[in-house]
């Protein structure tokens, strides 16, 4: 159970909890699903996680930020650096007023991550689900505060950072730890570095995961783009090391 889960056990008894959770994920889900075709990608986002509920937001208190379990390769595969704005000028038919509430959906590096529904507990009973208007959808660009990984990046020398590329480069959680993806060994596997900048090689199914390389981020930088470096053969000698 994560943090969100217990924080709501203490309000609500557990089948409670459960129950709002699924009317959350119900009222989320035909929003997502009546978007126009040109956002596709956020219906396929949608249908690949798992909800978890709609908390308050300390940042945008006027949003709910909408809890969410990927899986990885989910995760990796729809991050899109650079993708924040907002869709605005949606409408739901509210049963409790008999009026039309203005929805707004905030997505961030291309995840499904805020919801404000205008006059509204989000309460799947307030509201006619075949009832949604798209019509009128608008998208804007939205700012939200620097991510960590951003600021870490934002902290790399600038010999280091002009040889990264910023839209690849991305935390990754292995247990208790954080290392920082700098180059794509595919497969769901990278070359990262620790915040030490100590350089490490993470195989998934390899043992051990992560593997610290003997070299300077430089330095396999340098491999890298001379074309010393071959990812293939790296893969293979990890996995050959580990049978």
């Amino acid at each position: 159970m994560n943090g969100f889960q217990q924080f709501l056990g203490k309000i609500y008894p557990p089948y409670k909890f459960n129950t709002l959770r699924k009317e959350q994920n119900e009222l989320f889900s035909a929003i997502i699903q009546n978007l126009p075709k040109e956002f596709n990608h956020l219906i396929e986002l949608k249908n690949k996680t798992k909800f978890l509920g709609l908390s308050d937001w300390d940042i945008f208190p006027e949003y709910k930020f909408i809890t969410q379990s990927y899986p990885e390769e989910t995760l990796r595969e729809f991050t899109k650096k650079g993708e924040d704005y907002s869709l605005s000028g949606i409408q739901i038919f509210s049963n409790k007023s008999s009026e039309w509430s203005d929805v707004e959906i905030l997505v961030n590096q291309g995840h499904l991550s805020g919801l404000r529904i205008s006059n509204s507990h989000y309460e799947l009973k307030e509201f006619d689900l075949t009832k949604i208007q798209m019509d009128a959808i608008i998208k804007l660009d939205f700012e939200f505060p620097t991510s960590e990984v951003d600021l870490f990046y934002d902290s790399l020398e600038p010999s280091l950072k002009d040889r990264i590329d910023s839209l690849n480069f991305f935390d990754i959680q292995l247990g208790n730890r954080t290392f920082y993806a700098f180059y794509d060994l595919e497969d769901g596997n990278y070359l990262a570095v620790d915040k030490k900048l100590k350089v490490y090689s993470l195989i998934h199914d390899a043992i051990p995961a992560s593997k610290l390389l003997k070299m300077t981020l430089s330095e396999i930088l340098d491999q890298i783009e001379s074309g010393d470096f071959n990812a293939g053969e790296h893969v293979g000698n990890r996995y050959e090391k580990s049978a």
